[in-house]
């Protein structure tokens, strides 16, 4: 694990206003060089404190239906429904949890209709799965979009 300085820090601060701008930029207005920007962003890659990449925005591609899916698994096949969750095109996000629910995921859709339809083609299918809950999203006061988990999907471990 990597600890960030004050430098590294307000290099974050500038890139989660505007990702685009460039190191010559950053480094002027935090007075270093862009040398120095470009070695403290390489170094945070580097240590898997930050991945550079791009946001996209599901109302603009139509999904303007969010919702989280919670499902009561048998202890066992937790992992396993957790991968099969994971491989749906609709799922944006899926976690194992602790608590009656053991995986809890995010779906991404156009509709109530599509919702339906993976909840009764995928999850109620599945060997394993008890019960389950979908919670659609009416509005989000806060999402913070520069930080997330990044799970290392080859150890299945989160860092």
């Amino acid at each position: 694990m990597s600890k960030t300085d004050r430098l590294d820090e307000q290099i974050l601060e500038i890139l989660t206003k505007d990702a685009r701008i460039s190191n010559r930029e950053v480094g002027r207005l935090l007075n270093v060089s862009d040398v120095t920007i470009g070695k403290r962003l390489k170094s945070m890659q580097r240590a898997g404190a930050i991945r550079l990449a791009a946001l996209i925005d599901p109302l603009a591609l139509g999904l303007s239906c969010a919702s989280f899916i919670r499902l009561k698994v048998a202890p066992e096949m937790s992992r396993e429904i957790a991968a099969a969750a994971s491989e749906l095109k609709e799922v944006a996000f899926v976690a194992l949890t602790g608590g009656t629910h053991n995986v809890v995921t995010l779906a991404l859709v156009e509709d109530r209709d599509a919702l339906a339809q993976l909840v009764h083609n995928h999850f109620r299918k599945w060997e394993g799965v008890h019960s389950l809950e979908t919670h659609e999203i009416s509005s989000s006061p806060k999402h913070r979009l520069d930080v997330v988990r990044i799970t290392d999907k080859a150890r299945n471990k989160v860092r």
